[in-house]
């Protein structure tokens, strides 16, 4: 028998234990995804097709995985003349669903996660390569929406305030990975210029291997910023804290609309619309009241074919990866789980990027 492990002669008491309890819904169902799509087509002049359509999706019965089910109500349930956030019929207090295990966190593995999205999608492209010109322009206008389910693998999911009983509706929000507007451009130019081109046809061996077999491409995107949760780690509302070791995020309280018509990184947003809940209290601002900044890049590359004989062909490519150099800024509060009231210092300020300055790359590729 190894050192330093309890001999258990009988039952343990349940009361004393303090560790962590799985626990799974014995009516679990196993997740449904809905998806749907119409298209209408049309070729417009100068063999342009233009598409537009759209494409959703509705998904349920969503694994939940890590929520703490052995949650009370808020303190001011029941005590306070007119709160009813987290509680329970009529305002009214409930306590420790297991009280069984007064000191246990019971992690639940639900199918109780929903998440909708609907979009409008827009594409253009030329039929072929009319003047050495390909071109693919996409727009993508969409809402995402989810209950914040957590998968169990660590992705950023806010304040949840569900397994509340009969308050699942709170976590109803904007999803992490919803863009309300996406666009991408990308095009392909073969330069008019050698052999078998509009300029330089009869150009000789050398002057066709320098001035001829140029290609140029150019890609384009654009997209709104993804949505940002909104958290207060001060939780003194008396929910989920099973004892003084243990904290929940709750969310602060919203009083106003924190969107800033002038943005700055030391200030995305108001603070002044948050409000510490009070004793007893869940704050009552929407999961994800705002969104993060926006991303705009742009990559560039020249392309020189070498035609060697018949049949082989060697390409050198010269790639440049966010040809501007525009920076790429990470959400407010910079932290892993969202924007925290209370860290006021930070609440509503961007200080890390999230892509890389500009890269060039260097290629050779040799095709037969």
């Amino acid at each position: 028998m190894s050192d330093g492990f309890v001999t258990y002669t009988a039952p343990p008491n349940p009361a004393d234990f303090e560790g962590t309890i799985l626990g799974q819904n014995k009516n679990f169902k196993q997740g449904r995804i809905e998806q749907f799509n119409v298209n209408v087509e049309r070729e417009l002049p100068g063999q342009i097709v233009l598409t537009a359509g759209y494409a959703g999706s509705r998904s349920s019965h969503i694994l939940v995985f890590g929520n703490n089910i052995n949650v009370s109500s808020p303190g001011a349930c029941g005590t306070v003349s007119g709160y009813t956030l987290g509680c329970g019929p009529h305002g009214a207090a409930f306590g420790l669903p297991y009280p069984a295990f007064p000191y246990s966190e019971i992690d639940s593995v639900y199918g109780a996660g929903r998440a909708h999205y609907n979009s409008l999608q827009i594409k253009a492209e030329t039929k072929s390569a009319r003047h050495g010109i390909y071109a693919l322009i996409g727009y993508t206008y969409s809402r995402a929406y989810d209950t914040g389910f957590s998968d169990g693998l660590g992705s950023i999911i806010g304040a949840t305030y569900f397994p509340l009983p009969n308050w699942q509706s709170l976590d109803w929000g904007l999803s992490q990975i919803n863009l309300n507007h996406d666009l991408t451009a990308s095009i392909i130019y073969q330069l008019p210029f050698g052999k078998s081109q509009k300029w330089g046809s009869n150009w000789n061996g050398a002057a066709n291997a320098i001035g001829g077999g140029w290609e140029l491409t150019v890609i384009d995107k654009a997209t709104s910023g993804f949505p940002v949760f909104v958290v207060d780690s001060n939780n003194i509302s008396g929910a989920g804290l099973l004892n003084t070791n243990v904290q929940s995020l709750i969310r602060p309280n919203q009083t106003c609309n924190p969107v800033l018509s002038h943005a700055t990184l030391a200030e995305w947003f108001n603070p002044g619309c948050f409000a510490q809940p009070a004793d007893g209290e869940l704050g009552n601002a929407n999961r994800t009241p705002f969104a993060g900044p926006r991303f705009v890049n742009t990559d560039f590359s020249v392309i020189k074919h070498f035609n060697v004989r018949e049949g082989m062909r060697v390409d050198f490519r010269a790639e440049f990866f966010n040809l501007l150099n525009h920076p790429q800024f990470g959400a407010p509060g910079g932290n892993n789980y969202g924007a925290d009231f209370a860290s006021l210092s930070t609440f509503a300020v961007i200080n890390y990027t999230v892509n890389n300055p500009r890269l060039v790359q260097f290629g050779v590729k040799l095709a037969f």
